[in-house]
């Protein structure tokens, strides 16, 4: 899947957290506080994004509506493993060691962290022996 720079990532946020299609105005005010772009940055951006498959336009009276083609899901996961496999050689712990060693990771949330995963691996034996 084809990373998206900074800002194209914080448009599709933004159209994501609209929770369904919306037009260029209503992603707008989505937008990360302080990302004042004006409306036709937004709209280059939206561009680049059908350009690469992230977004889908459809005309609707005299606006366009965008509709996500990508999954924040996806998406995320795609450019999670992709950094980790770039930064720390696909080894986790030491992405976790760097957060937690500069403080970005306290200790509640490591504990949060070790809770889900004692639910994931409850819920996801990676063998099935029945």
């Amino acid at each position: 899947m084809e990373r998206l720079s900074h800002s194209e990532e914080q448009v599709m946020t933004a159209l994501w957290a609209c929770g369904r299609p919306a037009t260029r105005r209503e992603l707008a005010s989505h937008l990360p506080e302080g990302v004042h772009w004006a409306d036709s940055t937004v709209l280059n951006f939206l561009l680049r994004l059908e350009k690469k498959g992230f977004v889908r336009p459809e005309k609707q009276g005299n606006k366009n509506v965008y509709t996500p083609l990508v999954r924040r899901t996806t998406y995320c996961g795609a450019a999670s493993a992709a950094h980790l496999q770039t930064l720390y050689g696909g080894d986790a712990r030491g992405m976790l060691a760097a957060l937690t060693d500069t403080g970005r990771l306290s200790n509640p949330e490591l504990e949060r962290l070790l809770r889900w995963l004692d639910r994931y691996l409850a819920e996801h034996p990676e063998y099935d022996y029945d």
